[in-house]
């Protein structure tokens, strides 16, 4: 069984191309329904170069770090409905040779304990969870010539950010 689930881990292909890191967002956010007490704040600029990647590979992080965003934001309800659970803020900038995305919630933070062990297949904190999600997710942003970081605080949220190489046309 883990022989099996490690080789759904591996990357079967790569089609690196030019491609709108911009686009890219508003696609995972239309393919990944939020939760509408989650205020969605999303700031791309509009002179954001293209990034070199591929972009399902890229699209299947994204919903991966949005939703467990998503989750990690808990939703209160009140005699009234629903409370603003909390905010799902998506950025991103141009940063030397690459395109840094920021997801950075407000939700329940990641323990020290288990900030060291995110990355590792199989580990994961969810009940339901198989753990595979942040280890593909490190592993597609490699292949792309990335790297995936991640910054949290128990009780106040994290900010998983993707670095991915800005395309650079070639002179010839």
């Amino acid at each position: 069984i883990v022989t099996d689930l490690l080789d759904f881990t591996r990357i079967k292909s790569l089609d690196r191309r030019p491609v709108s890191a911009s686009e890219l967002v508003r696609q995972t956010l239309e393919r990944y329904s939020i939760h509408p007490s989650i205020e969605r704040l999303v700031e791309l600029p509009a002179d954001l170069p293209q990034i070199y990647a591929d972009p399902q590979h890229v699209i299947q992080v994204l919903v991966n770090l949005v939703s467990n965003a998503c989750q990690a934001i808990v939703t209160e309800k009140s005699t009234t409905g629903l409370l603003n659970a909390g905010k799902l803020t998506i950025t991103a900038a141009a940063e030397n040779d690459m395109i840094r995305i920021d997801v950075q919630d407000t939700g329940t933070g990641i323990s020290p304990e288990n900030m060291k062990r995110l990355f590792e297949p199989l580990f994961s904190t969810k009940t339901k969870g198989i753990g595979l999600g942040l280890s593909v997710s490190q592993k597609l942003i490699e292949a792309n010539g990335g790297r995936i970081e991640v910054e949290s605080k128990p009780g106040k949220g994290s900010t998983f950010t993707i670095h991915l190489p800005i395309y650079r046309q070639e002179v010839t």
